[in-house]
């Protein structure tokens, strides 16, 4: 009736199971968490497992997606290639027929091929990936902690280790997300141009890197930083008590 797709079925599928699984850790959490914890009042003990559950859904719905797009990937038919890079930029008469514009071409085209080789499938698969494994690895982190802090203990020695790990997760998956998509797009290149009659059609190689998960990484690394000092006083107080 509705002519759902499997990749439609899929994301409505992990909506439902992310909710649920949501609801049921944030609920397992207040259960399992100390009945009274010092300096912890009952809002902030609620409000740290609906983090918790929030991240669980979130976990649950980029596992979907993850799924998705494995599928999509693996599915016959044509590869869509975003932002190939012209060798020679083109004119775009239609843009200059505009009274108000003097002069318009472009440098980049969407292309979608038949038949392209696996490399640039695998490429794409791994570019489009890679950002959702840094969404499940920040859930993670996210759901870790709040166990930490529901146990009254928002210093441990979990919290550092956990932030190392997100910092290297937003560096790792925030580069070569964006190296895997630029080599899948010189695979495309190599493989049109071969077919071309005319001269060079695709730059051979166009990568733009966007240096920002490196200041994000950084500034989270400082943070991880701080919370082992945290730590370290924490427990040269319990030492005095």
């Amino acid at each position: 009736m509705w002519n759902l797709t499997p990749g439609d079925i899929i994301v409505v599928a992990s909506l439902l199971l992310g909710a649920g699984a949501g609801a049921g850790s944030m609920v397992l959490l207040l259960r399992r968490a100390p009945v009274s914890i010092e300096g912890m009042a009952k809002s902030d003990r609620i409000g740290t497992a609906f983090v918790a559950g929030g991240a669980v859904f979130v976990g649950v719905v980029a596992l979907g997606n993850a799924v998705d797009t494995l599928f999509g990937s693996l599915s016959p038919g044509s590869v869509t290639v975003y932002n190939m890079a012209r060798r020679v930029a083109q004119v775009e008469d239609a843009l200059m027929a505009l009274p108000q514009i003097e002069w318009a071409s472009s440098t980049a085209v969407d292309v979608t091929i038949d038949d392209a080789p696996a490399s640039v499938s695998a490429w794409l698969l791994t570019a489009d990936l890679l950002p959702i494994l840094l969404v499940l690895v920040v859930c993670a982190t996210a759901v870790w902690l709040a166990i930490g802090m529901l146990h009254g203990r928002p210093f441990a020695r979990r919290f550092p280790l956990a932030l190392v790990v997100v910092a290297s997760a937003v560096m790792v998956c925030g580069l070569f997300g964006q190296l895997a998509a630029g080599i899948a797009r010189a695979e495309a290149a190599a493989f049109l141009n071969a077919g071309a009659s005319e001269d060079v059609v695709f730059a051979s190689l166009a990568v733009a890197i966007d240096l920002s998960p490196i200041g994000w990484g950084l500034v989270i690394g400082l943070l991880a930083g701080a919370f082992q000092l945290g730590t370290r006083m924490q427990n040269d107080t319990e030492g005095l008590v």
